[in-house]
């Protein structure tokens, strides 16, 4: 079989919109991409082709905590700290062009010219989704590969709960949620999150929204569906949304505790 070479995944990059200079949120599922050559280097490769020297690339690179139980000083978080938000950003921290923002549970890496710009002072102090507004004002994008259903929607809707509030009133006992941290310092510190991102499943519920205001782009990255939008664009949506219906988006699952105990 065929393996996807780095000059085809570049092309279907620039297809939906991914373009030189451009500032892009990425979250993807590698294997509903097909078998790529080499590695996942070479996904990541051929993205920083489309976007070119100017342009800067960025992913989630979120870490687990404890939930009620004490967390555990080995499990701390550091720079070094295997995310669980799957193979692409696990790949990107492996590289020694990239930077990563030093939030302990919701980290993100970024590699371009303005990864540094993204990153930094993003740590145990800051709101967890920061990045996320600074890809919004770079008038950015985010781009969903093959994850479209299995993981919906942009990381904005996350930003607009925070900045409507929803984060901090809704949640029960969000103190609860910790974990253990090294400082640029070297000491070993308590984080408690007070802001938790809540059920994404939910998200899919934006889709409509999107393509009413016509701010989707669609098509294939190997064998994987994608969808692109204007981080600002999808934001505006979200916000607008959850300011109208704060419950919008409850997942309806009567089995979820973060939709029916958080919101």
């Amino acid at each position: 079989m065929t393996r996807i070479n780095r000059h085809q995944l570049m092309s279907e990059f620039r297809s939906p919109g991914a373009n030189e200079g451009d500032m892009i949120l990425i979250r993807a599922s590698l294997g509903a991409v097909g078998r790529i050559e080499s590695s996942a280097d070479t996904f990541i490769n051929a993205l920083l082709d489309a976007v070119g020297n100017n342009g800067t690339i960025v992913s989630l690179a979120f870490t687990s905590g404890s939930f009620f139980r004490k967390p555990k000083v080995e499990d701390a978080f550091t720079i070094n700290k295997k995310s669980y938000a799957g193979a692409l950003p696990n790949a990107m921290l492996s590289r020694v062009d990239s930077f990563r923002s030093m939030h302990p549970m919701c980290s993100f890496v970024a590699i371009g010219k303005q990864a540094d710009l993204i990153t930094q002072d993003h740590d145990a102090n800051s709101p967890a989704y920061e990045p996320v507004r600074k890809i919004v004002e770079a008038n950015g994008k985010c781009i969903l590969v093959g994850c479209a259903r299995s993981s919906p929607g942009f990381t904005t809707t996350h930003l607009a709960e925070a900045d409507l509030g929803y984060l901090k009133k809704l949640p029960i006992l969000p103190w609860l949620n910790s974990t253990f941290y090294i400082d640029r310092d070297g000491e070993t510190k308590l984080f408690r999150r007070y802001d938790p991102g809540l059920c994404s499943k939910s998200f899919s519920k934006f889709y409509s929204l999107y393509v009413e205001e016509e701010i989707l782009s669609t098509g294939y990255i190997g064998k994987a569906y994608s969808i692109l939008a204007p981080a600002e664009k999808a934001y505006d949506i979200d916000i607008k949304k959850l300011r109208e219906d704060k419950k919008f988006n409850i997942c309806g699952n009567s089995d979820c505790r973060t939709c029916n105990a958080g919101r």
